[in-house]
């Protein structure tokens, strides 16, 4: 039995202009303070042209605290404009020389667009897709962050686009196709980094009650409530408790370069409480010893979750597929589908783990 991925229609929290496009070592503890760690936290809530978030006015500044608890020379900034947040980026840059740890949190609206991440200053307009070009580029981060020793970057964004529906297709034709970053792409990028997005490309970020923080920076701080967090496995950690947290709507997608341990050590304190229903859980260890056994490519972290639906329960969860493809010699195709949720009728959230044994088309992939 096979399922494709059907888009939700709904709108979320930061809405995004989508174009083209084992047991672990203890960790080291790094004490992260003072001018031996920074962070830079900005919340864009108040947007001149596009939605009003009103849930980033809490999650930055909880954001921010949490940073300082762990250590962190923070700076928060709210509703920054493109010339304070260019200003702000080359600043920060400065504070991260020599830094053994740098962290940046960006809550608000997000794009994506030929391939190219963004995040979106509150007086730009996203009516017009060459509006691309006044916004910041998430590569500009990277490059303002690359003398600090170690580097976390957060994008709590949607990377959807509600307002265009063929590109949107596009994009996601485009951006899933490889969810998975090649060894080539990782290898390339500054090392010690880690890059989370809350959601998958193509995806929305849920905006969560009213007067709470947003799923996403929920889970996050849950995972920042302890005495130390590990970076290199934090991303794990933080996919499955998302996905509880959302019902399976919502996944996180990240770029680690980590190869070690490496924990920042705070103080303890309280994290938002976590909110699921036990009993609806559907852990996948069929899935995952399928996909051993076959080399191929699981995250960590997954989980399914069934839907209120009695009609929909046996829809969800691990799917074999094997398939022979006559042309080019008959080459053989493996995959794994995983239905992680049936939020409404007609739509299921779906990721695909795929292996082709065709020697030239390349490698295990997965996609949401």
């Amino acid at each position: 039995m096979t399922f494709s991925s059907t888009a939700r229609r709904s709108i979320g929290r930061r809405s995004l202009l989508a174009g083209a496009g084992g047991l672990l070592a203890t960790p080291a503890i790094v004490r992260a303070q003072g001018s031996n760690g920074v962070a830079l936290v900005v919340g864009n809530s108040k947007y001149h042209w596009e939605a009003s978030l009103p849930n980033v006015r809490r999650d930055a500044p909880d954001v921010a605290k949490r940073f300082e608890q762990l250590g962190l020379k923070t700076e928060l900034l709210l509703d920054v404009d493109g010339a304070g947040l260019r200003a702000a980026i080359a600043k920060f840059g400065e504070s991260c020389r020599g830094a053994k740890f740098a962290a940046f949190y960006f809550a608000g609206h997000g794009v994506f667009w030929e391939k190219k991440t963004y995040v979106v200053p509150v007086d730009a307009d996203l009516g017009n897709p060459s509006a691309a070009a006044s916004l910041i580029p998430v590569s500009s981060l990277n490059e303002a962050m690359k003398d600090a020793a170690n580097r976390l970057m957060v994008f709590d964004s949607c990377r959807n686009n509600p307002a265009d529906g063929w590109r949107q297709r596009e994009a996601k034709g485009l951006a899933r196709g490889d969810a998975l970053a090649s060894a080539a792409a990782l290898a390339s990028q500054q090392p010690n980094t880690l890059m989370l997005f809350s959601t998958a490309p193509g995806g929305i970020a849920l905006d969560g009650p009213a007067g709470e923080n947003s799923p996403f920076a929920a889970a996050l701080l849950r995972q920042f409530a302890g005495a130390s967090v590990d970076l290199q496995t934090l991303h794990d950690r933080l996919r499955r408790e998302l996905l509880l947290a959302t019902e399976c709507r919502q996944m996180l997608f990240a770029q680690n370069t980590y190869g070690a341990p490496f924990a920042l050590a705070g103080r303890a304190g309280a994290g938002p409480a976590a909110r699921h229903d036990p009993s609806r859980i559907v852990e996948l260890p069929n899935a995952y010893a399928f996909a051993r056994e076959n080399g191929l490519t699981l995250p960590p972290g997954l989980v399914a979750y069934r839907p209120l639906s009695a009609s929909d329960q046996k829809k969800v969860g691990s799917y074999k597929y094997e398939s022979v493809i006559s042309g080019g010699g008959g080459y053989k195709a493996l995959s794994v589908a995983i239905v992680l949720s049936i939020p409404d009728p007609g739509s299921a959230e779906v990721l695909q783990a795929f292996k082709n044994f065709d020697p030239g088309a390349g490698g295990t992939r997965w996609r949401h």
